[in-house]
Parts: C-alpha cells; sequence; structure tokens
C-alpha cells in the first residue's frame, strides 16, 4: 500500500468519524483491483476455455506429441494456429542494461582495433619528396593560375 495511504489512514483514524472516508478500502474498492481476464466466449460452449499460452514455452520433454508438445486427448486451445509450434517464434528483446553492456563490449572493441592498428603500423619505406620551390620549377616553370589571376588577365583585355 502507497506510504501516503497510510499516513491518511493513520491522521483519519485519530479524527473520529473519519476512518472509512481515508482507508484504503475506500480509495480503491475491491471491484477495481486487479483481477486477471477471461474472455467468456459464448460461442465455445461447454469446451473449456484454455488460457493463451504458446506451445513454444512450454518444456520440451515428457510430450506424447514432441513436435507439437502435446499429449494424447489433450484439449487444443481455441486458437490453436496462432499458438502451435508453426506460429511465429516468440522474441524476447534484451534488457536496456544487456544492450548498453553490448554496445559497451563493441565500442571498446572497435577503439582496441585501432589503437593496435595505429600503435603497430610500419613507417613508410620511402622519404617524401620535397620540392622547395614547390613544383613550378619541377613543371616546366608555369605558374598555378588561380581564379584572383584570370580576372585581373579578363580586365586588362577591355
Amino acid at each position: 500500500m502507497n506510504r501516503a495511504v497510510q499516513r491518511v489512514g493513520r491522521v483519519a483514524a485519530a479524527v473520529p468519524g473519519t476512518a472509512r472516508l481515508f482507508s484504503a478500502s475506500a480509495i480503491v474498492p475491491a471491484k477495481y483491483k486487479h483481477q486477471p481476464y477471461l474472455d467468456p466466449d459464448p460461442q465455445i460452449g461447454d469446451y473449456p476455455n484454455l488460457p493463451h499460452i504458446k506451445s513454444e514455452s512450454r518444456p520440451q520433454l515428457g510430450w506424447w506429441d514432441r513436435q507439437n508438445r502435446r499429449n494424447f486427448g489433450e484439449p487444443m486451445a481455441e486458437q490453436d494456429e496462432i499458438l502451435n509450434m508453426r506460429s511465429p517464434t516468440l522474441y524476447k528483446s534484451p534488457g536496456w542494461r544487456q544492450v548498453s553492456k553490448m554496445w559497451a563490449g563493441v565500442i571498446i572493441t572497435i577503439g582496441s582495433v585501432y589503437y593496435f592498428i595505429s600503435q603497430t603500423r610500419r613507417e613508410r619505406p620511402y622519404m617524401r619528396a620535397f620540392y622547395p620551390n614547390g613544383l613550378k620549377d619541377e613543371l616546366g616553370g608555369v605558374p598555378t593560375r588561380t581564379m584572383a589571376d584570370a580576372v585581373k588577365e579578363a580586365a586588362a583585355e577591355h
């Protein structure tokens, strides 16, 4: 029961005539408390209204029909085509803790592989070429044209 409801109940018990007004049963009547719901299907007749339990969630061994996990003479559920072994598989998704652990493992693995490769990579077996004047002399002395040069030439022509 909620602590606030308990406190209100103790305070109301001290004041005469208010105990029934603030009691827990007055706040949540018994007819509103959680009760499992079984659909009273009028079309099922005298056939037993079985709970919806998938055959896949039953234990593997100990059945007369091991493939469908049923015993001989056992009544079938009304919606057996949804609950039998040939229906789609139950999937239980992992919790957020487990998912976050998996992601942390993936990130740590990728990071450690990157670090290992960066630390063990060999140096280049050659020296990089160095041109003190850039490639101007190496390519025949033609300077590289820029957009500003092209604008100046176009202005000089007109």
